[in-house]
């Protein structure tokens, strides 16, 4: 499957605001025999903690990292939405492509305050936008830093655009977005969940 997804370069949206690999088209929650595509499902998995999912992404990241954003300086995952999950894959990730010395990873800078149960746990249909539990800490460490926000899932864009404007207003040179995966089928029209 990595070698699939290596030989398309990824995609560009936002007006080149944003970068993703593949479109994500979410299962409807209520209908779990429904399918997905192999690319979604690595994407579920990968959202659900399996940790060779997970390495899988970091290894697949690291190469987008060195081919297409070497002049970034801070990796920053988007928060969980939720105390609920055991582990936390963005940061993970982000952990590991610092470790690996390809990009500088500031644990914790952006935070959420207030969470909710994710989809995958209440098992329903839409989540509730909370761009107001996003907290983002006033670091030095983000003055004159061009900045890659890290996401599983894009799907309106309003979380990003929210922590990409506050992550300026501290002093960021640049914000760029970079997500496993877009959300499409016409769920990209849905109000936006709290991750995208």
């Amino acid at each position: 499957m990595q070698s699939k997804i290596l030989k398309n370069s990824i995609n560009i949206g936002g007006d080149g605001e944003y970068f993703y690999i593949r479109n994500y088209i979410p299962r409807n929650k209520k209908d779990t025999h429904s399918s997905l595509d192999e690319y979604s499902e690595l994407i579920l998995r990968y959202k659900k903690g399996n940790y060779k999912i997970i390495s899988f992404f970091a290894r697949l990241l690291s190469n987008i990292i060195y081919y297409y954003f070497y002049p970034y300086d801070l990796i920053l995952p988007v928060p969980p939405s939720s105390s609920y999950l055991d582990i936390y894959p963005n940061s993970i990730v982000c952990s590991y492509l610092n470790s690996a010395g390809l990009i500088g990873y500031l644990k914790d800078e952006v935070v959420c305050i207030k969470g909710h149960k994710p989809n995958h746990i209440t098992g329903t249909k839409y989540k509730k936008s909370s761009i107001s539990s996003i907290l983002i800490k006033d670091k030095s460490e983000l003055k004159s830093k061009n900045i890659i926000l890290f996401d599983d899932i894009i799907t309106t864009g309003a979380t990003f655009r929210q922590i990409k404007q506050t992550l300026l207003e501290k002093g960021a040179n640049s914000v760029t977005g970079l997500f496993l995966g877009k959300t499409s089928g016409g769920y990209d029209k849905l109000q936006g969940d709290f991750n995208g």
